[in-house]
């Protein structure tokens, strides 16, 4: 048996968390004999154990840079060392950072790190970029592969020279069949009504700086204002929630904004939906774009490279970042064109099929942990 550590630092069930539970639950289980590690706490955890993963919680392992990051270091050594694991799978910048330098100093037979967003971002101060591209650059030269879930990143990645382009490659993100189903059955089942009363915006998002929530929030209470026919529901929780619902409540919009917080069913809310808006500061291969496309949706979405590589003006629409303006007119317009609306969320269904599909996405890191088994 390959003994297999998935390394987290979120125990969310979201982004890269969910990564680790679609490809694990693919993996032969007479073949591979699993772990996950991640920050204790959370419904990530408890979908692991339902699983019957080894689940191993991380008591150092924290968001924000500090000096507890040493002994999250020495956490991750003493874990990889007393285990043996034939294969350090890390995920995330801090675990990616953290367990790639445990698990090179316990010369671990395969290190591969999935990139599902830089840690360097154009927001930060040019010294902070600098600083996360020089570790990430150290980083990928202790990891076997570096594994981009666009092209995006791994091309801007080789052109800084911060991974060698022998250890790159893309493994675009995909969702299991089981769930593909369900969400191609909400598509199947979605009809055009051109006289509909309400237009309904939805995502499925985390509160957080990343998400530009603030920016999104306020632009749907401006336009809340301006068009009757406009309603959002936006899913999630993170830091940034209980202010956003405090937003929403000054402008007297709790009924038309609707932020119910976290709910791991999220087809019945996509089925709700006319269209799903994405509106982040930066991305990676998102599965809440995913799975509304897969649903039939029309999607907006930030004027950003990795999300240009998933969505076209065929199937959604592309607003500049930090646009206030022309977001706000972007979402009067979809209201106001249903029709157009339906026609782009069909296309969607069709494009999602075409750039992401799950066995590809297992095959492709199956034939990376077999390189040791």
């Amino acid at each position: 048996m390959t003994r297999l550590l998935h390394l987290q630092l979120l125990p969310l069930l979201a982004g890269a968390p969910n990564f680790s539970l679609y490809l694990l639950e693919a993996l032969p289980r007479d073949q591979f004999d699993i772990y996950v590690a991640s920050a204790p706490g959370g419904d990530f955890v408890d979908v692991v154990k339902e699983c019957g993963y080894h689940y191993i919680p991380l008591k150092f392992m924290e968001r924000p840079i500090s000096i507890k990051d040493t002994l999250a270091l020495a956490e991750l050594y003493s874990l990889i060392k007393r285990y043996h694991f034939d294969i350090v799978h890390t995920n995330s910048s801090k675990p990616g950072f953290l367990g790639r330098l445990a698990a090179s100093f316990c010369h671990t037979p395969l290190i591969l790190h999935t990139e599902h967003a830089t840690s360097f971002q154009m927001d930060q101060p040019v010294w902070q970029q600098n600083l996360y591209m020089r570790l990430e650059k150290w980083a990928n030269r202790l990891c076997d592969y570096v594994v981009f879930v666009n092209n995006t990143d791994r091309i801007k990645c080789l052109d800084l020279g911060l991974v060698s382009p022998s250890k790159a490659l893309t493994i675009n993100n995909a969702i299991p069949y089981e769930k593909v189903e369900q969400l191609e059955k909400i598509a199947q089942e979605r009809k055009l009504v051109s006289d509909k009363k309400d237009f309904v915006i939805g995502s499925i998002i985390r509160f957080s700086p990343a998400k530009n929530v603030i920016n999104l929030i306020s632009a749907a209470c401006q336009v809340c204002k301006k068009e009757a026919k406009l309603k959002f529901i936006i899913l999630g929780k993170g830091e940034y929630l209980r202010l956003c619902r405090q937003i929403v409540h000054s402008y007297n919009l709790d009924e038309r904004i609707v932020l119910p917080g976290f709910d791991i069913n999220i087809e019945k809310w996509l089925a709700l939906f006319d269209a799903f808006i994405l509106y982040s500061r930066w991305e990676s291969r998102p599965f809440s774009c995913i799975e509304a496309m897969y649903s039939g949706l029309p999607v907006i979405v930030s004027d950003i490279p990795s999300l240009r590589e998933m969505i076209t003006d065929e199937c959604g629409w592309i607003v500049p970042l930090d646009n206030q303006p022309a977001l706000i007119q972007c979402l009067i317009e979809v209201a106001h064109q249903p029709e157009i609306a339906f026609k782009k969320g069909v296309i969607a269904n069709k494009r999602i099929k075409e750039i992401s599909d799950y066995d590809t996405m297992v095959k492709g890191y199956l034939e990376l942990y077999q390189r040791v088994m």
